[in-house]
């Protein structure tokens, strides 16, 4: 049964994530990698323009729009975000995750947050999550003057599924494990 400060809900695991994270001003000034671009490259489809004198004018006013677009996205890619720093994941579910830092960071404190599970096939997830809960750890020894509870409130589906999978594939080679050393 969960503690009664428990905050979180869904499964949860202590796993060894790979955590990046800025702290932002408000919740506005966080901007998903490549969404601007999308919703940009979307919008050229809904212009109207102006009459053309051929179908090929038209179809070329359109690909030399998407190609500057397909340009732009290209070099948001590889000129990935970057982050001033790096906590320790001690827990994480798809709904949040609490890592241990030396910084002080305020209950409510939006972080734009990159997150790499330890699978190799897994990418750095693009996510935004709120300072729910900010706790002193009882371990002097764990070297972190704070453990925060981070809430995610902007989440690809996608990403929500990777976690809640890697997950469901620590807990079984965990309880493989136990069986194997209770023999």
């Amino acid at each position: 049964m969960p503690s009664s400060d428990e905050r979180r809900k869904g499964l949860r695991a202590a796993l060894p994530a790979e955590f990046f994270f800025n702290v932002l001003g408000a919740t506005g000034d966080y901007v998903r990698g490549q969404s601007s671009v999308t919703k940009r490259l979307a919008s050229i489809d809904s212009i109207k323009i102006m009459p053309p004198k051929t179908e090929a004018q038209a179809l070329l006013y359109r690909i030399d729009q998407k190609l500057s677009l397909i340009i732009g996205m290209m070099a948001e890619s590889s000129s990935r975000k970057t982050y001033l720093y790096q906590g320790t994941v001690q827990d994480i579910s798809e709904f949040g995750l609490s890592f241990g830092h030396a910084m002080v960071i305020e209950s409510g404190a939006v972080l734009e947050i990159g997150l790499k599970l330890p699978n190799p096939e897994s990418a750095l997830m693009d996510i935004a999550g709120k300072v729910v809960h900010v706790k002193n750890p009882t371990d002097p020894a764990s070297g972190y003057s704070h453990i925060y509870g981070v809430e995610f409130f902007d989440i690809l589906s996608k990403d929500q599924n990777d976690i809640v999978q890697w997950i469901f594939t620590h807990q079984r080679e965990q309880i493989r494990r136990r069986r194997e050393n209770a023999k």
